[in-house]
């Protein structure tokens, strides 16, 4: 019997892991993972100790983002071939329970940043905000189905998880706002490509992202020029001493970047294109983000 309740368990939690899209989580907790380590001071216990309670706070506030969200799209996820095979539901949670979830992964995400400081308490009181304002599924209110107001909350929602990095050992000022911004330009960009990805279905379901509104074309050339501009702030950044000079090559990356988003606007900006599309860029912005990250590192310790 008790052989029996562990087996139960341990397959209830494993299909608990599956549905709060840890992947994401992790991409999406990247600008925090950034700030540490550009303001990192010099290494000690206490200073590491840090790092990790911000760590598991900003994943925690992340996976609790991507929960509620799904928990609000749940009905029209279900009825929406394309993504009805990825749903908690498929990986059998209920509703109540992935709710039960995204709250308690809110509330445990709140309680490491809290033993931070109350600047974290509250940048993370405002992020679980951003994430029912994207998600609440109430007319008129849901951010996901209000065109240029879901861009302008996942830039700030980047924002404010880099500077939940930053002020683990700094103060907010321009610079960790500037930097803070060109992260956000990225997910921004990269947001809306996940728009154009999931044109149909969202289409279908009636929900109505940019790419429903203006059309899957118009929106991924303005992912384009978000990404563009990206290229060309991160250059600055390096200009203006923000950040080291040596990052101011990954604009030789921009031609790879240039070469994909042509290729997979002449195939047609299907769904499978898109999806192979994202996987490409995404390594394209990972190398970047490597490379500031081991810039910072090596220009700080050696």
């Amino acid at each position: 019997m008790q052989l029996k309740y562990l087996s139960t368990l341990s397959f209830k939690l494993k299909s608990f892991l599956l549905s709060i899209r840890y992947k994401d989580s992790i991409i999406f907790q990247s600008p925090a993972i950034v700030g540490l380590t550009i303001f990192f001071p010099l290494l000690s216990w206490n200073n590491i100790f840090q790092a990790l309670l911000l760590i598991m706070g900003s994943f925690l506030l992340m996976a609790y983002i991507f929960a509620i969200n799904d928990w609000a799209d749940i009905d029209w996820d279900t009825q929406n071939a394309e993504k009805q095979g990825t749903t908690f539901t498929a990986n059998g949670v209920s509703s109540k329970e992935i709710l039960g979830v995204s709250i308690i992964l809110a509330l445990t995400g709140l309680l490491f940043l809290s033993l931070l400081s109350n600047i974290h308490f509250l940048i993370g009181i405002m992020l679980i905000l951003f994430g029912l304002m994207y998600s609440i599924p109430l007319p008129k209110i849901k951010g996901k189905n209000i065109p240029a107001i879901s861009t302008l909350l996942h830039f700030a929602t980047a924002l404010l998880v880099f500077l939940l990095g930053s002020i683990t050992y700094s103060v907010i000022n321009d610079r960790a706002l500037l930097i803070g911004s060109y992260l956000g330009l990225i997910i921004s960009a990269g947001h809306m490509v996940q728009e154009v990805q999931d044109y149909e279905g969202d289409r279908l379901s009636g929900d109505w992202t940019n790419a429903v509104r203006f059309g899957p074309r118009p929106v991924f050339i303005f992912s384009f020029l978000l990404f563009s501009l990206s290229f060309v702030f991160l250059f600055w950044l390096t200009r203006i001493g923000f950040l080291p000079s040596i990052i101011r090559f990954t604009l030789l990356l921009y031609p790879v970047y240039i070469f994909e988003s042509i290729n997979a606007y002449q195939a047609g900006l299907s769904r499978n294109i898109i999806k192979n599309f994202r996987k490409r860029y995404r390594l394209l912005f990972a190398l970047i983000m490597a490379i500031i990250v081991a810039s910072v590192s090596f220009e700080r310790f050696f």
